[in-house]
Parts: C-alpha cells; sequence; structure tokens
C-alpha cells in the first residue's frame, strides 16, 4: 500500500472533492518575508557545491501555451520514457511578483498564503501538498511562535473575501534538520507545515506533485520556463500585490549564477530568472512555488528562498532545489515508513 499511493494524481480531486493520500511520483519508477535587502548567508557552510550533471539549452525554443491548473491524471509512464521525451514549454515572459501579470483566479490551486495573525498581512508564500501539509520556506518561520500566524489557500485578490479562501490553523512546522540561520538564513531553505484540519479540496484549491531528485532535477534544467507565483512586492522596497501574481522565468546555469552572486551559492540552491530584464520573485513571495509543467501535470521544483534586491541587472533570484529533499518530505508526511537514512539527496 506505501508504495502504491507514493503515486498522486490531483485531478481525481476535481471529480470527487476527496483528499488525496500523496503528491509523490513513485520513486521506483524514476529513480520576514523575502529577506532581500539584507542576506544572511555569509557564514560557512557543511555542504560542498557540486558541479552540473546536466546544462540548460541555449536554444530553448519557447511556445506559447496558457498556463492552467493539473487537471490531468499522470499517465503510467515510466522514468525512461520521460528522459526521452522533450518537456513541453511554456510562453515566453510577458513585459508584475516583479515584471510579472495577474494570475486568473484558481489558475495557481496550490498557492498558500502565510497570514500573521497580529496584523492580518500576507507575510509569505506556500504550496499545497496534501490536505494536512504545505511546504514553505524555513526562513519565513525564524522568529514565529505557533499560533502566531495561519494559513490560507483558495486566495487570489487579499483586499476582499471572495468566498473561495479556507483559513487554516498550524499544528506545528518542521524546518529541515540541517537548516540553521545562525549559520545560513538561507541553506537548507524548506519547512513543513502541519495543519490541524485538513484543507477541502475544490476546482480552485489542489496540490502540486513532487518528483525524485532525478526527475525534478532534470525537469529543471530542461530548458522550459517555471512559473512563480505570489503577493509580494511588485519592485523592490514597493508596494505589496493586492492579487496573485505570477511571472516565468528560465533556470540559470549554475556557473553563471554563481558568478553573479556575491554571496555563496550551495548544491541545495538553483538560480533562475534573466540578468537583464525586470522579471523576478521579491519581498513577500518567500515560501512560494517555482513550479513547471510536464504531461500537463504540475510539479515543485522550487521554493522561493533569496536574492540581491529584486530584478536587479546582472542579478537573480536563488531558490531552495526541492528534488534534494524528496525523500525528507517523503518521510515526514509519513508516506514512508523506518528510518531515513540521509534527509538530503545528492
Amino acid at each position: 500500500m506505501a508504495s502504491f499511493i507514493l503515486v498522486l494524481f490531483p485531478y481525481i480531486l476535481l471529480q470527487t472533492f476527496a483528499a488525496p493520500e500523496s503528491v509523490f511520483l513513485d520513486g521506483e519508477k524514476a529513480d520576514s518575508i523575502l529577506r532581500r535587502p539584507k542576506r544572511a548567508n555569509t557564514g560557512l557552510f557543511e555542504d560542498t557545491p557540486k558541479p552540473d550533471n546536466l546544462t540548460t539549452p541555449s536554444n530553448s525554443k519557447q511556445k506559447k501555451e496558457k498556463i492552467a491548473p493539473s487537471h490531468v491524471k499522470l499517465p503510467e509512464w515510466a522514468f525512461d520514457e520521460y528522459l526521452m521525451t522533450p518537456v513541453p514549454t511554456l510562453s515566453a515572459p510577458k513585459s508584475r511578483i516583479v515584471g510579472g501579470n495577474p494570475a486568473l483566479p484558481g489558475e495557481i490551486p496550490w498557492q498558500v498564503a502565510l497570514v500573521a495573525r497580529s496584523t492580518q498581512q500576507v507575510f509569505c508564500g506556500g504550496s499545497i501538498l496534501s490536505q494536512l501539509w504545505v511546504i514553505t520556506a524555513a526562513h519565513c518561520l525564524v522568529g514565529q511562535q505557533n499560533g502566531s500566524f495561519y494559513v490560507r489557500v483558495g486566495e487570489h485578490d487579499v483586499s476582499k473575501t471572495e468566498g473561495t479562501e479556507q483559513n487554516l490553523n498550524v499544528t506545528r512546522f518542521i524546518s529541515h534538520p540541517r537548516y540553521d540561520s545562525k549559520v545560513s538564513l538561507y541553506n537548507h531553505d524548506i519547512a513543513l507545515l502541519q495543519l490541524r484540519n485538513p484543507i477541502r479540496f475544490t476546482p480552485t484549491v489542489c496540490p502540486i506533485c513532487l518528483g525524485p531528485m532525478l526527475f525534478s532535477n532534470s525537469l529543471l534544467q530542461s530548458g522550459s520556463l517555471a512559473t512563480v507565483s505570489g503577493w509580494g512586492r511588485l519592485r523592490f522596497q514597493g508596494r505589496s500585490a493586492m492579487t496573485l501574481q505570477k511571472v516565468e522565468l528560465p533556470y540559470v546555469a549554475r556557473t553563471v549564477c554563481k558568478e553573479s552572486s556575491s554571496d555563496r551559492v550551495t548544491y541545495f540552491m538553483f538560480c533562475a530568472g534573466y540578468s537583464n530584464s525586470p522579471k523576478d520573485a521579491c519581498q513577500g513571495d518567500s515560501g512560494g512555488p517555482h513550479a513547471m509543467r510536464y504531461h500537463n501535470t504540475w510539479f515543485l521544483t522550487g521554493i522561493v528562498s533569496w536574492g540581491e534586491e529584486c530584478a536587479k541587472k546582472g542579478k537573480y533570484g536563488v531558490y531552495t532545489q526541492v528534488g534534494n529533499y524528496y525523500r525528507w518530505i517523503q518521510h515526514v508526511m509519513g508516506v514512508t515508513k523506518g528510518v531515513l537514512l540521509k534527509n538530503v539527496d545528492l
């Protein structure tokens, strides 16, 4: 049973509005706020950066294609098929997030808002993994106490009530065991939130899928554009968005990423964006999804983490590389049993 539930087909939810048991693609088939003005990851790291195994195709052509929720069943293809099949590409980004566009209501149904009780303001984003689990950035939880914030799903326009919103209390939050904000605010910048009550899935509220490291990281570096979303600032130190924003961004080769940054980019991070185009995530988008589509199914490939200002020329946004934490996420959510030998994959 455990191996069976590792495959999730979010579209089923849209037919029955029942909760899925998992958002994981079967591994056996495959093998504050965005703190950009002052980044804290200047200390020593316990992990040695590794070179890229794959490079981003420089001549990848982007076809125009509308973004839609993941309604389609993930077919029973094995991983060797995905390795031989071109990944569908998305349209080149249009010229607010910074440089993006407003999302349609329900267009990004896995999007989560973390809301501070004291101010009722959205301070970070996240993604739905199941009825009881949400994933976000660990640095969003630094200084937070249990009960100081709640999760909102089904949100679109934060300035009004639209009838699709659900507010949910968090029973506990679990940052990655190798995350240490005193050493680095952003290395291993990943955390899971367990909810007290289950999310009610609807056509505009459903989870995003996860894939094992090989699949996720290959998809990440395939040349397709990713969709990043949130209610963060529309420009550096500017006002926050009222409606959910989205922007499409390319993966940046690791050598280019590292050379562009004044702070260290570890193996567990990656860059996305443009060096000379004002399109990026910004303050308030932290924890939100970096999502990519394959065979009409959306996968979470990154978490908005940090950057130097927003859409600054010659700089890129930096994201947590989710595929490296696939087994740890499974273990924490109870999808897999037994002892976890490694809490991060290399």
